[in-house]
């Protein structure tokens, strides 16, 4: 499966919630008509649990099956289509700011998770450094197709067995994560 990761910034002085706002009810149904969607999922950023990362608001991801379900997309943005879509994300979004990047994904579990946890992956080691967490669940390495910093983005699902005293140490051990609610 092929991802793409959009990593979106809110727009300046936009808050959490207004982002969030605008995203579901405007946006997100606005693309939904306009483009050809295997999998299209929001993984919104709060800025408290993530102080490294308060521009960010989302972690959007664009699921296919193949490079070619991509280029259908690819296609539909370069028309009038894709023009609509960029006038109205100016009104929530830090366009500048915004980057995204294409993944080779392999699900290693089917279970759909309210909250995520995402990892920006620099070595191999990377990719299981945060296996041993109690109440997290690996959901793909998110294997980036062109690496140069990094080489995959990981994916972690939080179950309800994962205790609040967990995910504080986690992410004082690790400032980097980025915890995330998300809307599919």
């Amino acid at each position: 499966m092929i991802k793409a990761l959009a990593f979106i910034h809110k727009k300046d002085g936009l808050s959490d919630s207004d982002f969030k706002d605008y995203y579901e009810n405007k946006h997100a149904p606005l693309a939904s008509s306009l483009l050809s969607f295997e999998g299209y999922e929001r993984n919104y950023i709060h800025s408290a649990l993530n102080p490294l990362f308060t521009s960010l608001g989302s972690i959007s991801i664009f699921q296919y099956q193949s490079i070619e379900s991509l280029d259908v997309v690819d296609k539909q943005m370069s028309s009038d289509t894709g023009d609509t879509l960029r006038n109205d994300e100016v009104q929530f979004m830090n366009v500048s700011k915004n980057y995204f990047v294409l993944t080779e994904s392999k699900q290693l579990t089917k279970q759909v998770f309210k909250k995520k946890i995402f990892y920006s992956a620099k070595s191999d080691e990377d990719l299981n450094l945060l296996d041993s967490y109690k109440g997290i669940e690996k959901i793909s390495d998110n294997l980036i197709i062109e690496p140069n910093e990094v080489i995959g983005v990981v994916e972690y699902g939080i179950t309800k067995k994962v205790s609040l005293d967990a995910l504080e140490h986690l992410t004082q051990e690790h400032p980097q994560a980025m915890i995330a609610s998300c809307v599919f």
